[in-house]
């Protein structure tokens, strides 16, 4: 970084948390519409998202608004008010969350209407704050669920929008209404307020519970479709290649022994070329297919490019893992018609025991490349092993094994 950059940086690093600050402060900065960030979807993609988000809130805001009425109605006792306001609670408890939940499903955004049937929840909050005359228990209870409701929904900006939206309520409750502050709460009214202050949380926690639970979930699905190849359903070439480094570096410790296979479907351009990509993607999952059935559990599999797949064979022997490799060349050469057939292509396979004077994986790899290619040059349709004598350029074999 340059030293101008971080001069620059540090005249302007102070005024951002401050701007950011002022922005929350500022009820015009927070209801006006942001700008969209470059990475941010278009506009139509957003039309119906947040059914489900419309659907959680609904829950909430019933059992909320439902317990909530006879903590408000209590404070009505306390502080006599007269019918119209008793018709306005009736209505806000139990008619106004089926009303919101019609009016955001039926929305363009339902995600952007109910976070703002959540802010008008926060202005009725503020009015009936004004018409229970502060009453303090009542008043604080209502705050709190109101606060929570926003933070968990949409954090600071929408917690302040609430605030500022309470505000306005309760100067609307103060002006319309005979307001006279009166915080005292009688032991009724403290009762009445229980129900709300011990059941709502826990249905709150619930829900949050329950999200965090689809969001782990959702986060195991993303992370196994990035680590798996969608056409082979083999593990894709860079998820694969962080087994093989953390195999690699398992065996230089002496934990075990390990192969590396590296194969090529032979013709397969032909296929593609003849047939079309559709066969060439079916020969691919077949083979794939085949290499599950041959290869053992304990094998990690991975499809490393085009026609190539790669296997590293797990706690075995060179020996083992040689006759393990030909039965799979043979096998590939019998598929040659039928439902799992490879439409004519034969396999070339170079295979390389893990020895200790590899450097770094990628040794690994190429010595699996320099045999491969040493199978192709022998007229594919062959297993080659690598050795020391083994150079692809040339076509030198000091070790090989033909599977014709």
């Amino acid at each position: 970084m340059s030293s101008s950059t971080t001069r620059r940086r540090a005249r302007t690093g102070g005024k951002r948390p401050l701007s950011a600050l002022l922005a929350l402060l500022n009820p015009v900065a927070l209801y006006r519409k942001r700008p969209n960030r470059p990475d941010a979807p278009p506009p139509e993609a957003l039309i119906g998202k947040g059914v489900r988000f419309v659907n959680r809130i609904y829950l909430l805001r019933a059992i909320g608004l439902g317990i909530g009425f006879f903590c408000v109605s209590a404070g009505f006792v306390q502080n006599p008010v007269s019918w119209p306001l008793w018709a306005l609670l009736v209505f806000h408890g139990f008619a106004w969350p089926h009303l919101a939940r019609h009016w955001a499903l039926h929305s363009k955004i339902p995600y952007r209407a109910e976070r703002r049937n959540l802010v008008i929840d926060a202005g009725f909050g503020g009015f009936w704050i004004a018409a229970m005359d502060g009453n303090l228990v009542p008043s604080a209870v209502i705050l709190s669920m109101i606060s929570m409701d926003n933070i968990a929904a949409g954090g600071v900006r929408l917690f302040m929008r609430g605030v500022y939206a309470s505000v306005a309520g309760f100067l609307l409750g103060w002006l319309v209404l005979d307001y006279r502050f009166m915080p005292q709460s009688d032991i009724v009214t403290i009762v009445a307020c229980l129900p709300m202050l011990a059941l709502y949380p826990l249905v709150l926690g619930k829900s949050t519970y329950d999200m965090s639970k689809k969001l782990a979930e959702r986060s195991r699905e993303f992370e196994i479709v990035s680590q798996i190849d969608g056409l082979t359903r083999l593990f894709n070439r860079r998820y694969w290649e962080s087994l093989l480094i953390e195999e690699f570096e398992q065996c230089r410790r002496g934990g075990h022994g390990a192969c590396l296979l590296l194969l090529d479907l032979d013709h397969f351009k032909n296929i593609n070329d003849t047939h079309g990509h559709l066969v060439g993607d079916e020969v691919l999952r077949n083979f794939s297919q085949l290499l599950r059935a041959n290869l053992r559990e304990d094998d990690l599999i991975g499809r490393y490019g085009g026609e190539e797949f790669v296997a590293i064979l797990r706690h075995t022997s060179a020996t083992d893992a040689l006759l393990l490799s030909q039965r799979l060349v043979e096998q590939a050469r019998s598929k040659q018609s039928g439902s799992d057939s490879l439409w004519g292509c034969t396999v070339s396979a170079g295979l390389v025991p893990f020895t200790p004077d590899m450097d770094a994986h990628y040794v690994w790899l190429q010595r699996a490349d320099q045999a491969m290619y040493c199978a192709k040059g022998k007229g594919r349709d062959c297993l080659v092993a690598w050795d020391a004598g083994l150079h692809r350029a040339h076509g030198k074999t000091a070790a090989d094994v033909q599977t014709a």
